[in-house]
């Protein structure tokens, strides 16, 4: 059983190219009030990259096919996630068991 995405996408056509364009649009479902963004309006690729100061590229990756973007995904360029948000390799148990780890140190020395 597979699940289906439903994104809203608008076809434009270049006048000066004839080619046309699928347009993705996505729905801000965020809270922030500095972006100039409107709750529940839907914007383009290039519009949210606008508000954080990026490409439309750029905020494509960031958004791997999410449909509603929040405001935990709109950081501008060059700002870093606050140290206590990072995550280490101490949040997560590599062995389980004393046994285990003292298993490894063995097998790891040279024959």
């Amino acid at each position: 059983m597979s699940k289906t995405k439903f994104v809203k996408k608008h076809t434009v056509m270049n006048s000066r190219t004839g080619i046309r364009y699928n347009m993705v649009f996505i729905k801000w479902v965020g809270d922030r009030k500095d972006l100039g963004l409107v709750k529940g309006e839907m914007y383009t690729y290039a519009a949210l990259g606008k508000a954080v100061g990026i490409t439309a590229g750029s905020m494509r990756g960031r958004l791997r096919g999410i449909l509603e973007c929040t405001d935990n995904l709109m950081w501008a360029k060059g700002e870093v996630k606050p140290r206590s948000e990072w995550v280490s390799a101490t949040d997560f148990p590599r062995l389980e068991t004393e046994a285990d780890k003292m298993s490894q140190k063995y097998l790891r020395m040279s024959l």
